[in-house]
């Protein structure tokens, strides 16, 4: 049994108040990304899902890193945190199915670096990550870097410069001064619009029984109102048609006609209402193909080992009648390669790893978050062999995805306090990295842009705008100056 107790609490005392000030400065330069990435080899230790035999350890790993993660994070907004003692299991090295090491961790520490060091020690883990890190804090007007400058490409070269315009470049503080009244604006009109939505929702619900109405496009929400209004009219005129396919049924506004593979019914918003009842009539067709979307994806699973299919979220919509012709492709080039995967994996066992299938165009990559991204173009020997050479990684970073998003929605929710935002969210193609580094500075930053961000709605991207209906979207390595 390994005890530590954090040696901080001991030296507090003789410390003066100007000393104690420095110290805090000092040590809270750590940020929670940093803390997380340090941590690491830890979550491998003690991560819950290595103790699907011990179910009383499990639990007890699990409530102790959710309170590891609070203590962290109250450091994080320079809470008074009383000391904390913590209780873990791991498994030994010379015989993982049997032994468990029985860890106790003391935590009384102000400084996240410390309280760092203090669980990595009880594992008796490296400490080369953090010993990387400076401990002087490091000024919160730092420049993110943003990739070359192209016109230094030109600059010998006559008349290079006028390829380019000159924009001038953005910061937060002075872009957020410019849009907030924009977005408040903005916002305003989209809840007018938005009153109109639920009364004609609820209309169409009454009239046709559809279950919910949505809306996908980059359109605003005045585009939305008409389109609704359009498909009320249209049910009006012939209320049994409509409510033959679509009662019980989702329907989404998009730019394409059909069933996706959720089971919307897709309307094309560009088409005019004789179209969509035309393309009703063939809805009931795709319930076929959608019951059997589920019994190919097992199927492929048991050709890949028990390998768990995922349908990631994307910013279209994919349709069903796609989706299908996707996985009858890849079902095809795995059966003609079952000697080969057989073969490598000797195991017979992928059921910790996920995949994603993805149209021809699509890389043979594996995500951050421990997902393969399989395209159905790729031979079968190629894929196997990827797998077969990457599964340890794609083991680690799943279990890393997991506790990255525990600390991402913490930072969200303490960012979307501190700053009063309506509501926090993020482009799918931000990681929970770029994410919790976005939020750590936004908070910052919070004494200088809380008055302009306070009562608005963000989404953390790649880019400047605001959107129709007054929805701020920044870049998530925004410069301050």
């Amino acid at each position: 049994m390994n005890v530590l107790r954090c040696p901080f609490k001991s030296r507090q005392a003789s410390l003066s108040c100007s000393c104690l000030n420095l110290t805090l400065r000092i040590c809270r330069c750590l940020s929670v990304s940093e803390a997380a990435t340090a941590l690491r080899p830890f979550y491998f230790t003690v991560h819950p899902d290595l103790f699907g035999q011990h179910p009383k350890e499990r639990s007890i790993n699990e409530d102790s890193l959710k309170k590891l993660h609070q203590y962290i994070f109250a450091l994080r907004k320079q809470e008074n945190v009383p000391p904390t003692n913590l209780t873990f299991f791991a498994k030994n090295d010379a015989d993982r199915d049997q032994g468990l090491s029985h860890i106790k961790v003391h935590l009384a520490s102000p400084s996240i670096r410390d309280t760092v060091t203090t669980v990595l020690t009880s594992c008796q883990l490296p400490l080369d990550y953090i010993n990387t890190i400076s401990e002087v804090p490091t000024s919160s007007k730092t420049k993110v870097h943003h990739g070359p400058d192209f016109r230094d490409i030109f600059a010998g070269r006559k008349g290079g410069e006028a390829f380019y315009r000159k924009v001038e470049k953005l910061n937060l503080l002075s872009w957020i001064k410019t849009n907030s009244k924009i977005s408040r604006k903005k916002s305003q009109e989209s809840r007018d619009y938005s009153k109109d939505v639920k009364e004609i929702t609820g209309r169409l619900k009454e009239m046709v029984g559809v279950r919910a109405i949505g809306w996908h496009t980059n359109w605003g929400p005045r585009r939305f109102t008409a389109c609704l209004t359009s498909l009320e009219k249209v049910s009006e005129n012939h209320p049994i048609v409509v409510k033959k396919f679509l009662f019980g049924r989702n329907v989404v506004f998009t730019d394409r006609n059909g069933v996706s593979l959720s089971g919307e019914v897709c309307l094309n918003h560009t088409d005019v209402p004789q179209v969509w009842l035309m393309r009703l009539t063939s809805v009931p067709a795709y319930d076929a193909v959608i019951e059997r979307l589920p019994y190919m994806e097992q199927e492929l699973s048991r050709l890949l080992c028990h390998i768990k299919i995922r349908r990631r979220e994307r910013h279209h919509i994919v349709m069903a009648e796609e989706y299908e012709v996707l996985l009858n492709k890849i079902l095809n080039t795995m059966r003609r390669n079952q000697d080969l995967v057989r073969r490598m994996f000797r195991s017979g066992d992928l059921s910790r790893l996920e995949m994603v299938v993805e149209g021809s165009s699509a890389p043979l990559t594996l995500t951050n978050l421990g997902q393969y991204l399989i395209p159905v173009s790729m031979p079968g020997s190629m894929i196997v062999d990827f797998i077969a050479k990457t599964q340890q990684q794609a083991e680690e970073r799943l279990k890393d995805a997991i506790s990255l998003k525990m600390i991402e929605d913490e930072v969200i929710q303490q960012c979307q306090d501190k700053l009063g935002l309506i509501h926090l969210e993020k482009d799918l193609n931000i990681s929970p990295a770029q994410m919790t580094q976005c939020c750590e500075r936004l908070m910052d930053n919070a004494d200088e842009i809380t008055t302009y961000m306070e009562g608005v709605r963000v989404r953390v991207t790649q880019y400047y705008s605001v959107t129709d209906d007054g929805l701020v979207c920044i870049p998530w390595n925004w410069e301050n100056d």
